[in-house]
């Protein structure tokens, strides 16, 4: 049978009134309108006729393309109804790429919506419900189903932490829900072995699980920078060396004496100043310089433990453990004085982890420490600077994460005699906020570290903090120390919530600000990036993912009681679940987002808690790759597609690689003309002092 062609005008006439056509067109479009626009802005050109000539050029290229690869043979659109979760004030490549993940589950016939929703509400539904109703619960019932997010992880490889079944949300962290026996069991030999090949070997096994059973799709390993001024004369090392987790570093930092330094952060303003009972990244922009733990990192290279308010040495630190592998004592360092003048001591210890089990309080890291260190009860004051650790098991990262992880708190202000534990929250203590607005030496956090809490100017949410020069001597990093390198030379330091990156980098090109805290993502801001100069930004890989996780308590995409397969045979529900994960991971273009929107700054993913950068990776994996043919077979096998699924169209094959091609193409021709104009107009291509419209960024929680 003869195939006929048509008519160009029927044709165009048969594009336009097909709505997947018209779909698709829109959401490359958007992708595209949102790529240029930042780059339009990174120039601060404010020609409007020159914007509207380039978005009617995108629109144009990006529907003859859209048009000629029209995806056919698809299943009936609607196998299956997700809500895709992003934060609304989300890093604009995330808002694009949680677009293009969209678009490529419809493409398989998956009725995916999206909804922007704002940082505090995700907390409440997803990361720390507030309602235990919906725990679990799925979007429509008011929890969630999938979730864009980016976690800052830590440098050890402790798993558990985050997916281990006794750490669940609310109070604990593995927001998932993910219950598994074999990654529980290996979480705990993980976090139990001493050794340290035999416990590496059982990292490599862990994250081989967590690639096959899919509990997050790790999107991509950041790479992230941090920009400064010329004032920080060792900004450059100093903020390589001691990114997240040891944030901020501003008591490493050099300048003329005397200075005030302002950083501008994309998230906040400070929701828990108390660090127990934080989960926001932006959070510790603050509390980090506040507070001090028993034992310090030393950075983020080397990863030394340091004795700070434990005593001791480098060489001969003040802890030690039993034979037995799980009595730790811990001598503490005399004469340390709290901001306000008081004394410190081992009170001071017992009373913080007793916050931290309290069952009024329940703080988010409460299921954690009750995983290593069992009860209040197993944390001892022996004498006025002793206190012995009791733990049930062995647990390898003790000194890293108990030691090092727990910001000790004062008795003498938070005694629950004093503040009940119902009301730390509300307190000006945790919040920074007076009842009644003051403008210097605000009521507020109170604690040990090199900066001193002085007020917050709600109007510009910016929080003061000063210099605490009584700061304690310790190996290294202590106040002493740090003098004779040049260093803790800021005494006034500010941290101002400001969202988006135009606006930041507007802050820093004025001399308004002098540092960008790495969450505005400048890997965007490639016009910046040159502009500045490398010489003032400081280029690392973090400790970071990000991810699209998946509420496991879902009847599709987590218990699978939903799925074709689970239905007719509830023995199999689960695993119908992981191959819908599975075929969702592998409709992510990992390698695209990375080079189209991030511009090369990142790896492509395998797992979330095990990163490269973090001992035990397991090099043997490599990342899923973009295969919706793949992702069809695994749909298949849960039950969907009954039928042996079309073969995928050349759109669906090969469409979200021409569209990123399309956008690079549009940029650099649309670029090309605006520098032609710009030539003749005489406009400045960066420094002007008139902020352009600001999308706004998020966290990584």
């Amino acid at each position: 049978m003869p195939v006929r062609t048509r008519s160009s005008t029927v044709w165009l006439f048969s594009l336009a009134c097909n709505p997947v056509v018209l779909v698709n067109i829109l959401r490359i479009l958007y992708l595209v309108k949102m790529v240029w626009l930042n780059e339009l802005n990174n120039m601060k050109i404010s020609f409007g006729r020159l914007k509207l000539a380039s978005l009617a050029l995108c629109f144009v290229v990006l529907s003859i393309a859209s048009a000629a690869f029209v995806p056919k043979g698809h299943s009936s659109p609607g196998i299956f109804k997700i809500t895709l979760m992003v934060p609304g004030n989300a890093n604009p490549a995330r808002q694009s790429w949680s677009l293009v993940v969209q678009s490529e589950l419809q493409n398989l016939g998956i009725d995916a919506g999206r909804v922007l929703l704002d940082f505090n509400t995700i907390i409440d539904r997803v990361i720390q419900p507030t309602d235990p109703n919906i725990v679990g619960k799925t979007y429509d019932n008011g929890g969630w189903d999938t979730l864009f997010i980016g976690n800052a992880l830590g440098i050890d490889p402790d798993p558990a932490i985050l997916y281990n079944s006794t750490n669940f949300a609310p109070s604990g962290s593995n927001y998932n829900l993910w219950n598994n026996s074999q990654a529980d069991h290996l979480g705990t030999l993980i976090d139990q072995t001493v050794d340290k090949p035999t416990r590496l070997n059982y990292v490599r096994q862990w994250q081989a699980l967590a690639q096959n059973a899919t509990p997050s799709a790790t999107i991509l390993y950041t790479k992230e920078i941090v920009a400064f001024t010329p004032k920080l004369t060792n900004g450059q090392y100093v903020f390589q060396t001691y990114h997240f987790p040891y944030w901020p570093p501003i008591e490493q930092l050099s300048s003329s004496a005397d200075s005030t330094i302002v950083l501008d952060q994309t998230g906040g303003p400070p929701a828990n100043l108390i660090p127990e009972l934080s989960s926001s990244y932006y959070d510790t922009t603050v509390s980090g310089v506040i507070f001090g733990s028993l034992a310090q990192r030393n950075d983020t290279i080397f990863k030394t433990m340091l004795p700070q308010l434990a005593s001791g040495t480098v060489q001969s630190p003040g802890w030690s453990v039993a034979a037995d592998g799980k009595t730790w004592t811990v001598t503490l360092r005399q004469g340390v004085t709290w901001h306000d003048g008081q004394p410190f001591d081992a009170n001071d210890v017992k009373f913080t982890f007793d916050s931290i089990f309290d069952s009024t309080l329940k703080p988010p890291v409460q299921s954690f420490y009750q995983s290593i260190i069992g009860s209040a009860g197993n944390v001892q004051v022996i004498d006025p600077y002793t206190v012995k650790f009791v733990l049930p098991n062995p647990y390898a990262y003790f000194v890293e994460n108990i030691l090092g992880g727990t910001a000790i708190l004062p008795k003498h202000i938070l005694n629950p005699t004093l503040v009940p534990y119902a009301n730390w929250r509300t307190n000006v203590f945790n919040t920074g906020k007076p009842s009644t607005p003051c403008t210097s030496a605000c009521a507020g956090p109170v604690g040990i570290g090199p900066y001193k809490w002085d007020h917050y100017d709600s109007t510009t949410q910016t929080a003061y903090l000063i210099r605490n020069d009584n700061y304690l001597d310790f190996p290294v990093n202590g106040g002493p120390e740090l003098r004779l390198r040049g260093e803790f030379t800021v005494k006034n330091y500010a941290a101002k919530t400001l969202s988006g990156s135009d606006a930041a980098i507007t802050d820093i090109t004025t001399g308004a600000v002098d540092v960008l805290d790495s969450q505005y993502h400048l890997e965007t801001q490639q016009s910046f990036l040159s502009t500045w100069g490398s010489s003032k930004l400081a280029v690392y890989d973090a400790y970071g993912i990000q991810e699209m996780g998946f509420n496991m308590k879902h009847p599709i995409l987590g218990t699978g009681v939903d799925t074709p397969l689970g239905k007719q045979d509830p023995t199999k529900a689960a695993l119908a679940a992981q191959f819908v994960r599975q075929a969702i991971s592998h409709a992510i273009p990992r390698q695209l987002i990375i080079d189209q929107l991030l511009y090369g700054y990142g790896k492509p993913g395998i797992t979330s808690a095990v990163t490269p950068a973090t001992d035990g990776f397991n090099t043997a994996l490599v990342p899923d790759n973009f295969n919706l043919t793949k992702s069809r077979e695994l749909l298949q096998k849960a039950g969907y597609f009954p039928t042996t699924p079309t073969p995928p169209s050349f759109w669906d094959a090969y469409g979200v690689y021409i569209a990123g091609a399309l956008v690079a193409a549009v940029v650099a021709v649309s670029a090309l003309f605006v520098v032609r104009t710009r030539r003749r107009s005489g406009f400045a291509t960066i420094g002007g002092t008139t902020p352009p419209p600001s999308p706004t960024s998020s966290p990584p929680p």
